[in-house]
């Protein structure tokens, strides 16, 4: 292996490390908001964004998906005024059972599809 790749991946790693930190806040973040009724959807929006923004150096997407499906309920909460609260905290919980679990691709696939069912069954 040349040095040059070397150095290029323990930097993807130093980068990855740093993006799940900072996914760690940002989830935080969106749960200690979700606690509070009187929180603003828009900032748990942002917080979700972020995450969307930190997936881009990890090599499973299905954290961002969790994360992008989020960004769409709230968007659609905002526009309505109506959060649907459930929906939110299946969202949660399914990021954190992706996030820093090593899950393999079968097993976040499962997770997603799960999450689409739940939100669909929530939804009528």
């Amino acid at each position: 292996m040349s040095e040059a790749l070397k150095r290029g991946e323990e930097a993807i790693a130093v980068q990855s490390e740093a993006s799940l930190n900072l996914i760690d806040v940002s989830l935080a973040r969106i749960e200690t908001l979700f606690a509070d009724p009187k929180s603003d959807p828009e900032e748990m929006y942002r917080c979700a964004t972020d995450i969307v923004s930190l997936c881009a150096v990890l090599p499973d997407p299905a954290l961002s998906e969790v994360a992008r499906s989020l960004c769409e309920l709230l968007d659609h909460s905002i526009e309505t005024g109506r959060l649907k609260p459930q929906a939110v905290q299946v969202h949660i919980a399914s990021m954190k059972l992706l996030h820093r679990t090593g899950l393999d691709a079968q097993a976040s696939q499962e997770i997603l599809e799960s999450l689409t069912r739940m939100v669909a069954k929530l939804d009528r």
